[in-house]
């Protein structure tokens, strides 16, 4: 893979670590505050379906890049064993 794709996997990566990192304080601040459980669950819901989706992003996102770059990638069998970006 290139140092491109490289480079912009990572952007990608640490883009998504942030937006998680706000979610959980938006978390601690509900909870602080004594929000209801159903506010704190939603957004619960929100910070595990950005994590979720970021990792099926980015395990693809990485298969393609390697492929497109001339290198040998095969899909990925299971999403959740993909540990190339830990989102």
């Amino acid at each position: 893979m290139t140092e491109d794709f490289q480079q912009a996997l990572l952007q990608v990566a640490r883009a998504m670590d942030a937006l998680a990192r706000v979610f959980e304080h938006r978390i601690a601040e509900l909870r602080a505050l004594g929000e209801s459980e159903e506010q704190v669950r939603e957004a619960v819901n929100g910070l595990q379906a950005v994590k979720d989706s970021g990792a099926i992003y980015l395990t693809w996102a990485n298969h393609y890049a390697k492929r497109v770059a001339g290198g040998e990638s095969e899909a990925p069998d299971d999403l959740a064993d993909e540990e190339a970006f830990d989102v």
